[in-house]
């Protein structure tokens, strides 16, 4: 299950077009690949796509960091939130962050449940 996060509808196509963030849909589960910069320009769709991806009904829902070139802390604390956010066991994994990020997580939210990094 894809999270709809295309507003056009438009599949594998970057569902927002704000300089310096683009969002794909996963195919064949649910999450979002995510390329760029995370910062104070594209926060709040940054925020608006973890906030798609906590409701959604699924277990585990992906977060592919793997072409992300920058995310500053307030982009890994609505992450850590979001994380936060989920009940019953649910969690993010997210794939292949910037290295600052599991160092980041775990030095504010140490132990924080509800998230886990693959590398």
């Amino acid at each position: 299950m894809d999270v709809p996060v295309d507003t056009e509808g438009r599949s594998g196509a970057p569902s927002h077009g704000v300089t310096g963030l683009e969002v794909y849909p996963l195919p064949g589960r649910c999450g979002v690949r995510v390329a760029g910069d995370v910062n104070a320009a594209t926060r709040p769709v940054w925020s608006e796509v973890l906030d798609r991806l906590v409701r959604q009904d699924e277990d585990l829902v992906h977060v592919d960091m793997s072409q992300v070139t920058f995310i500053d802390v307030a982009g890994v604390t609505d992450l850590a939130m979001a994380a936060q956010s989920l009940r019953g066991g649910r969690r993010i994994v997210v794939q292949q962050p910037p290295p600052h990020v599991p160092r980041v997580l775990e030095f504010f939210w140490p132990g924080l449940g509800g998230i886990e990094v693959a590398q």
